[in-house]
């Protein structure tokens, strides 16, 4: 029995090239976002904000992950590679949930737990459930081999936690609006959306669609990641110079 290959080599090599460049660029947007963030969290005066910058200083740290393993598939094709790529990805988007989550919980506009909302606790025993889906991705790819069933724990995992971290955001437009956060929460949410449909484009060779097409729109997502990162990363330096300036 001849051995099923982990992916289909790139029908079009230039798609091969794009999505090398586009690693390249989420690599490099990830990591300076991520130093921001780090500047951003030394620079805070306020305690309540600190697991925020943590959180958004972990985005950038596993988007870079994310970035430098796509750089290394395109070179060598891998499971471990792939394992850990996915699990990047997830990680990733998890993390830029969480911190959608933490800013809502810690605004004074949030509404009360007896109103009908879910307890932190409790949604936080969720995100751990989340998290879990990680640890399977990882032993499916790793472990069990089966490229179908891998795709499918990636792309309901990436939905599941984008969906969860846009819905915090969204709930924050009237408890931010006008503050820096407001706008750093909109120049966010694209990259939560194109990490969320990073996870689901593969799904397309499995109903038919053309692998070129699939690699094609898989470096648009790759691409508008990285612009978002650094559309993001330039209101993080803002922030920076406005905490840094003498009162």
């Amino acid at each position: 029995m001849v051995a099923t290959p982990l992916a289909a080599p790139a029908a079009d090599p230039s798609a091969a090239v794009v999505g090398f460049l586009g690693s390249v660029l989420v690599a490099f947007a990830a990591g300076i976002f991520g130093f921001y963030a780090v500047l951003n969290l030394r620079l805070n005066r306020l305690e309540s904000q600190g697991p925020f910058w943590r959180y958004l200083a972990l985005v950038g740290a596993t988007a870079s992950l994310y970035g430098v393993l796509g750089v290394a598939e395109t070179l060598v094709r891998s499971r471990v590679l792939t394992a850990f790529g996915h699990g990047a990805l997830l990680v990733c988007i998890v993390f830029l949930s969480l911190s959608m989550r933490e800013v809502y919980y810690n605004s004074a506009l949030a509404p009360a737990e007896e109103e009908g909302t879910l307890s932190l606790s409790t949604l936080r025993r969720i995100e751990s459930a989340f998290v879990a889906v990680i640890a399977v991705e990882w032993l499916v790819v790793l472990l069990i081999d089966q490229l179908l069933v891998a795709q499918l724990v990636k792309a309901g995992g990436s939905v599941a936690f984008a969906a969860y971290g846009v819905v915090f955001g969204e709930k924050l437009e009237s408890m931010t609006r006008g503050t820096t956060l407001d706008t750093l929460r909109r120049h966010l949410l694209p990259v939560l959306v194109c990490l969320g449909a990073l996870g689901v484009v593969d799904l397309g060779t499995f109903v038919g669609v053309a692998p070129a097409v699939v690699d094609g729109v898989r470096s648009v997502f790759v691409v508008l990641v990285a612009a978002f990162f650094v559309t993001a990363t330039i209101r993080l330096q803002q922030n920076v110079e406005g905490l840094s300036a003498p009162a």
